[in-house]
């Protein structure tokens, strides 16, 4: 079956037996299509991205650079924002730990421009330790189910707003508060925070299916994700869209000198939906 190249967004490639023509990989480019390919664990580790693709790619560089430090601040305290709210809704929704929603809710009062007493950290561990008890450990990489599942959920949405940001001509290398000279997508991992929560949420309700390495199920459906809708600007719109929403509001933002015109993700669950029409 004949599927038109223009219906995709992203290819993953887990099977390292898998051969690709460099023909295909040129027209995966020109249709704006990244392809992620991943490690014998199944997991993520690599991506391929068009290059020179937007017309104006250097004013667009040009407009990264010229950035003045309060602004990022802004965007960046805008970002966490929404981050930590989003996550207090998952709290609420799942768990219902009344204590950790409490002090989500007042890390948000207590956020500065540009996070500068971290309250980003400090409630990434109040919601984990919620989530999955106090001996819970966030890793990068880590070989117990949790921890990986979340993983892969993060890199495939890691991997769409890369793939968005690139189509809009930005320089992934150059992000607002990620600076990580090792780093060639801190800009994506910028954006990726806010959107973190809807992965969170799969992961926590699968919980009895996960397993190390993770089920092709899982996977599959984590990939999914990128369907699932969000809410922004009082709309509704999948993953998929509403990243690239985030990244065109962006461009608003530097043109405007407004940080406030960036649009992020809302979460709103429907406790009487399933599953898999959790509208977040």
């Amino acid at each position: 079956m004949a599927i038109p190249l223009e219906d995709i967004a992203s290819l993953l490639l887990e099977d390292h037996q898998t051969v690709i023509t460099a023909a295909l990989l040129a027209a995966l480019s020109d249709y704006y299509i990244t392809l992620i390919i991943c490690d014998e664990k199944h997991l993520p580790i690599t991506q391929t991205l068009p290059m020179n693709m937007h017309y104006k790619q250097l004013k667009v560089f040009y407009d990264q650079l010229g950035v003045k430090k309060p602004f990022n601040s802004q965007l960046w305290n805008r970002l966490i924002h929404y981050k930590i709210m989003n996550q207090k809704t998952v709290i609420d929704s799942t768990v219902k730990n009344e204590d950790a929603s409490i002090k989500l809710k007042q890390c948000i009062k207590d956020l500065q421009s540009g996070d500068k007493t971290n309250r980003e950290a400090i409630a990434a561990k109040i919601f984990f330790e919620a989530m999955y008890g106090n001996v819970f450990s966030r890793k990068r990489k880590s070989e117990d189910a949790v921890n990986a599942a979340l993983n892969y959920g993060y890199s495939i949405v890691a991997g769409q707003v890369t793939r968005v940001l690139t189509m809009y001509g930005f320089n992934t290398n150059i992000g607002i508060h990620h600076e990580s000279m090792n780093n060639s997508f801190n800009l994506s991992y910028d954006f990726v925070e806010p959107y973190r929560p809807v992965v969170d949420l799969y992961v926590y309700k699968h919980l009895n299916e996960l397993d190390y390495p993770l089920p092709i199920a899982i996977r599959k459906e984590l990939i999914e994700l990128l369907q699932f809708k969000v809410k922004m600007n009082k709309k509704f719109y999948n993953l998929q869209f509403a990243i690239e929403e985030t990244v065109k509001s962006y461009i608003k933002c530097l043109e405007n000198d407004d940080s406030s015109l960036l649009c992020l993700p809302e979460l709103t669950i429907d406790e009487n939906q399933e599953d898999d029409s959790i509208e977040l």
